[in-house]
């Protein structure tokens, strides 16, 4: 799974020049933290930066005006001097001291900032159970998908990367494609006695229990497939445990690492790693299927073609699902946090033309978004 990456903006309230709060933070001296690193995407033609947060796994994006700014914050000029280099540097594209204010309580918010101010212990304490009770919260309120992190699985990953590097090649795609193809020519050629009496094959007690005992499995091979795909372009994995989804157990992996890479070919991999795994589990399933005679191997085989080929393309694939074909359908087209920024053009829509609200601004800003939001 790749998280959505939030948007991160300067200009984030519309406001004069000067404000009068300007004092409490002018001679301040902040410096990103050493677990922060930022990344340069292009999204649509346009520059942006993306805030990678390594200790809580978070990102955040924003424009190559505000990454200037955030570049001046060395720890050793002051939040003045800072504004003062910008504005040599931006010109009309100044941003305003409230909006240079608002980027500072954003990234102190954050966690990524680190300041001349000594740190309010009580304050600290505070951020840590407030994040906890933002989980306990999330928990709450989507009781259907609650997930419990059981172990760190980098290393194992990293040690068997040797095995599954290949893989990640031209030579291993065209392996992996021609074994679907088979697959797919087998499942034509044997259609009627694929699909003769499925529900009443499918839906039987007997069936039902093998469906319950191989899910897990192939949804774990899922979730590996998405984490090779993150350690092989050099991200880390250090989140892998059980999601309740409908009080189902499904493995699932943290693979927001890949938000980092630069490449959106990439992230798209990582995105389909698991589908990919999936439909070549299906592929090997549906030789096992047509060479085997009738019996629990073969019932085996069938169950997981169900599972690995059908549900994997129905939803796994499905863009209009937050699952992987959303994700992957977000960084083709080049609009991170696509879910969010959509319902928020959905406001803006019936803000300005309904309710006719002036000065306000569209989230859409980058040509040719409108469209996708819309």
């Amino acid at each position: 799974m790749v998280l959505d990456v939030g948007s991160l903006s300067a200009r984030a309230v519309p406001t004069t020049l000067f404000s009068p709060s300007w004092y409490r933070v002018a001679a301040l001296k902040p410096r990103l933290k050493r677990h922060a690193e930022i990344h340069r995407h292009q999204f649509r033609g346009e520059i942006w930066f993306v805030l990678q947060d390594h200790s809580t796994g978070r990102f955040h994006r924003f424009t190559p005006a505000v990454n200037l700014i955030i570049g001046l914050m060395d720890g050793d000029r002051s939040v003045q001097e800072i504004w003062e280099i910008a504005g040599a540097r931006l010109g009309d594209d100044l941003p305003s001291q409230d909006e240079i204010i608002h980027l500072l309580a954003r990234l102190h918010a954050a966690d990524v900032l680190h300041s001349d101010v000594p740190p309010d212990i009580a304050e600290l304490a505070e951020r840590q159970q407030s994040q906890r009770r933002s989980a306990l919260l999330q928990s709450i309120r989507s009781p259907f998908a609650v997930r419990v992190p059981l172990v760190d699985p980098d290393r194992f990953l990293a040690a068997t990367l040797p095995l599954v590097r290949p893989l990640f090649t031209a030579a291993g795609f065209v392996v992996w494609l021609a074994i679907v193809v088979a697959a797919v020519v087998m499942a034509g050629v044997h259609w009627q006695d694929l699909t003769k009496d499925i529900t009443d094959r499918v839906l039987s007690v007997d069936n039902l229990v093998l469906l319950l005992v191989i899910y897990p499995v192939v949804k774990a091979l899922h979730e590996l497939g998405h984490g090779y795909a993150t350690k092989v372009w050099g991200g880390e994995v250090h989140e892998m445990g059980i999601m309740f989804l409908i009080f189902m157990p499904i493995p699932y992996v943290d693979a927001s690492a890949a938000s980092a890479f630069r490449e959106k070919w990439r992230r798209v991999v990582v995105g389909a790693g698991g589908m990919i795994v999936e439909l070549f589990v299906a592929a090997l399933a549906m030789a096992v299927w047509v060479s085997v005679e009738p019996g629990i191997v073969r019932s085996i085989a069938y169950n997981t073609m169900l599972i690995a080929g059908v549900s994997t393309v129905l939803f796994n694939g499905n863009p209009l699902l937050r699952f992987d074909g959303y994700y992957i359908f977000s960084d083709l087209i080049e609009i991170p946090n696509l879910g969010a920024r959509s319902t928020s053009y959905l406001g803006y829509l019936i803000q300005r033309y309904l309710f006719r609200v002036a000065d306000l601004t569209s989230p859409a800003d980058v040509p040719g978004e409108r469209g996708w939001l819309g």
